[in-house]
């Protein structure tokens, strides 16, 4: 997660009310560590205010670690009966659909964690390199396209939010990362989509990283 991108969910959460959010699970929440630590602009923009607040946040991941209140898979039916049975009002599901292989499946999923009402924060890179965390499946939607996938929800706040960041800020703190792509020019044999990744990724030195972000609520049954 980017800084401003944490800022705009914390503008987005600060506008609604503690009993509209209370409890908020937050999905692929990785570890304390990651959060305060590795990037302290979630814990400054986005779970210091909720605490601030009273708001109960419980944070999900699919491994365990110090800050992982619950080890689960979403779409595995067992563990997700369990966790909806604890009737969250709000969900954040932040840089996660892209490491999904059926990203339609865990969105519905996601949506149906919440109470009719409840509030859904999504954020998704539209322009982005290819990432593994295990997997990227270079899902890069549009808000609209986003919001599609989580049914029986209405669009409260949706932006295409350009972060400010790219690739040209890990180059200029590593500049030989542009001697690997050299290196690797004359040689798509070796490996023909690693390649091709390699010979894109440059695009991001004069391009913005850029993030689908949208607010939802699940509505009344």
């Amino acid at each position: 997660m980017f800084d401003r991108e944490a800022r705009w969910i914390g503008e987005r959460l600060a506008g609604l009310s503690a009993q509209e959010l209370s409890p908020l699970i937050n999905i692929g929440s990785s570890t304390r560590e990651f959060r305060e630590a590795a990037q302290p602009w979630m814990a400054r923009h986005i779970f210091g205010p909720l605490a601030a607040r009273g708001i109960a946040v419980v944070h999900l991941d699919a491994r365990f670690g110090d800050g992982i209140d619950i080890c689960a898979d979403l779409l595995d039916d067992a563990d997700f009966a369990r966790i909806r049975e604890r009737r969250f009002r709000a969900l954040l599901c932040c840089n996660v659909l892209e490491h999904v292989e059926n990203a339609a499946g865990f969105a519905r999923r996601c949506a149906e964690l919440v109470l009719p009402g409840g509030i859904i924060v999504v954020t998704v890179p539209r322009s982005y390199p290819h990432h593994r965390d295990p997997i990227d499946t270079l899902f890069r939607p549009t808000p609209e396209e986003a919001a599609a996938l989580f049914p029986g929800t209405d669009v409260l706040a949706a932006e295409i939010v350009d972060v400010g960041e790219s690739y040209r800020d890990q180059v200029r703190r590593r500049p030989w990362l542009l001697l690997r792509h050299l290196a690797r020019l004359p040689v798509p044999f070796l490996g023909f989509a690693e390649w091709r990744r390699s010979m894109q990724k440059p695009y991001w030195l004069f391009h913005d990283y850029l993030v689908s972000a949208l607010v939802l609520r699940r509505r009344p049954p």
